[in-house]
């Protein structure tokens, strides 16, 4: 008996200390009237996670980093999506850039003016603004030919080499692209940079031997040559020239470059033969009596006095309805006389 009342006892015991804890706990954590300090929970529910170390600067660091690896997104509330920017009509682009074709009209009409009174800085200063601000328009290209015009014209070359290199890379179609070759060759040729600009007058015949805009590369590539002193090449550009332009005026030029060639190396002979060529070719032309006073002028260079004084005698006879080539004539024929007397006089004769 004693032993059944002993454990009747000690399970009222435990049935009770169990009913207490169970309300502490509930005290603690759900009645909102309970005041605790940080402490009393920390020993009533420690932190289970283990102590960190942390450094302000490095997560401060992390922080700034993610955020400029992370893009922001923003949230547009159905208000906002319905808010549209809108589209700009397709005449409204076109107007836009008429707006700009016609700015860059007044600036480079502007520019113009100081260029055609030869204030070709004042044009380069309003030129240089259009290339800068304006570089896709359609009238930049030509701009950018006139600029290197202008600094052409103020002596400097290297900035319109650069402008005329550019244009002809941008536009290898364009109706100013043979013109641009010619001017980027002839400041080639003012820097004594003669291969450069030889390539270029190469390059324009190959691609057109026989056609007009050709004609300049042909003479121009004979100055320079004359000036290297290789006269042989000098030649077979004027032979080529009466080749492919027969019966025009730059066969007439070349037969008169090839036959003062002949003259200046002392090859008289060929000098009066391309001459009288001229002169009964062309005999209805200003072309003749010019050319038949060359051949007096060679007879007197080679020192041939009285043939001299014949050819310009003809020229009297035979041109004297051309009135300004008789009285050069005349005045030739009196200067050999004169020369005939001081030589009398000199040389006793």
């Amino acid at each position: 008996m004693k032993k059944i009342i002993n454990l009747s006892f000690i399970v009222f015991i435990l049935f009770f200390s169990n009913l207490i804890s169970q309300n502490v706990s509930d005290d603690i954590f759900f009645n909102t009237n309970t005041t605790m300090s940080i402490d009393e929970m920390n020993k009533i529910d420690p932190d289970p996670t283990p102590d960190m170390k942390f450094n302000l600067s490095e997560i401060d660091t992390i922080s700034s980093q993610t955020a400029q690896q992370t893009p922001q997104t923003i949230t547009i509330t159905t208000e906002q999506k319905q808010v549209e920017i809108p589209e700009i009509a397709p005449e409204q682009k076109q107007m836009t850039k008429e707006e700009i074709e016609r700015d860059i009209n007044i600036l480079f009409k502007e520019g113009k003016k100081y260029f055609d009174i030869e204030d070709y800085e004042g044009a380069i200063e309003i030129w240089e603004r259009i290339i800068q601000n304006y570089p896709t328009a359609k009238t930049f290209h030509d701009v950018r030919y006139y600029l290197g015009n202008a600094y052409e014209y103020t002596g400097n070359l290297p900035k319109a080499i650069e402008h005329y290199q550019k244009f002809m890379a941008e536009n290898p179609k364009h109706s100013l692209y043979t013109e641009t070759a010619y001017k980027l060759a002839g400041c080639y040729t003012k820097l004594e940079k003669y291969p450069y600009s030889m390539e270029i007058y190469r390059d324009l015949i190959r691609k057109s031997p026989g056609k007009k805009e050709t004609i300049r590369a042909y003479f121009n590539l004979a100055q320079i040559y004359m000036k290297q002193e290789k006269y042989k090449k000098v030649i077979n550009i004027y032979r080529n020239i009466m080749k492919y332009y027969p019966n025009t005026q730059w066969e007439i030029q070349a037969r008169f470059q090839l036959a003062s060639l002949f003259g200046q190396i002392g090859r008289y002979k060929n000098a009066i033969n391309e001459y009288k060529i001229i002169k009964n070719k062309y005999k209805d032309t200003d072309w003749a009596p010019m050319a038949a006073m060359h051949i007096g002028d060679t007879y007197k260079l080679a020192g041939d006095y009285k043939e001299a004084k014949d050819a310009y005698s003809r020229v009297v006879y035979e041109f004297y309805n051309r009135e300004i080539y008789v009285q050069q004539a005349e005045e030739r024929i009196r200067s050999l006389k004169q020369h005939k007397e001081i030589e009398n006089k000199l040389y006793g004769k």
